[in-house]
């Protein structure tokens, strides 16, 4: 078969689910592991969180890192959707008892919480573009995205051209210069002018 080995447990998952991944799912997974970054345009609802994320997970499976830090950066304009993105994101990683933990990081994240994610971080954080640019501001910072492979974009055509989708490109930009070989992957459903977009994301 012409599966490379990285995608078998997605795969497996999925079987699980009795779902058979999407052509779009599969390109951007083999994309993500060769690489390259890019910009996944498809409806809400049809299985993008999925596409953008596991080409990501595959790769912390078959390579773990030996340091503690972010893997995989999920940036979501909108809050209200990071619990929902997080249990999405957790179905997965415990059902096949995944050795990644999942964060989330924004206003409404308990102090506690916040600290125990500086000293152990999670392999995966969803956050905001207010909340990662307050973090990439602390003292951590450096060491929290020492391994940073990755970075999602999600809804961004809510973000391009506003005062939040600059303080993304902008804390993207720090990103970069201490992770020249980070993936950057920019979700939409609805996107007018698909060059500027993937221009500004990437």
């Amino acid at each position: 078969s012409d599966l490379t080995d990285p995608l078998i447990p997605i795969e497996r998952w999925f079987a699980l689910q009795g779902w058979t991944p999407m052509p779009f799912q599969r390109r951007a997974w083999n994309a993500h592991l060769s690489g390259q970054s890019g910009l996944i345009q498809v409806p809400t609802g049809s299985g993008k969180t999925y596409a953008a994320v596991m080409g990501s997970i595959a790769r912390m499976l078959e390579a773990p890192s030996e340091q503690k830090g972010v893997r995989l950066l999920y940036i979501t304009p909108l809050r209200a959707l990071s619990r929902d993105l997080a249990l999405a994101i957790q179905q997965p990683i415990e059902a096949m008892r995944w050795p990644l933990r999942v964060g989330i990081r924004n206003g409404d994240t308990p102090t506690a919480e916040r600290s125990r994610q500086i000293k152990t971080p999670p392999e995966i954080l969803i956050t905001t573009p207010e909340s990662l640019c307050v973090l990439l501001a602390g003292r951590h910072c450096e060491r929290l995205f020492q391994t940073l492979d990755s970075v999602i974009l999600d809804e961004w055509h809510e973000l391009i051209g506003s005062k939040r989708g600059i303080q993304a490109e902008l804390a993207l930009s720090w990103l970069r210069q201490q992770r020249p070989a980070l993936q950057t992957w920019a979700i939409s459903a609805t996107i007018g002018n698909l060059e500027e977009s993937a221009r500004h994301a990437l």
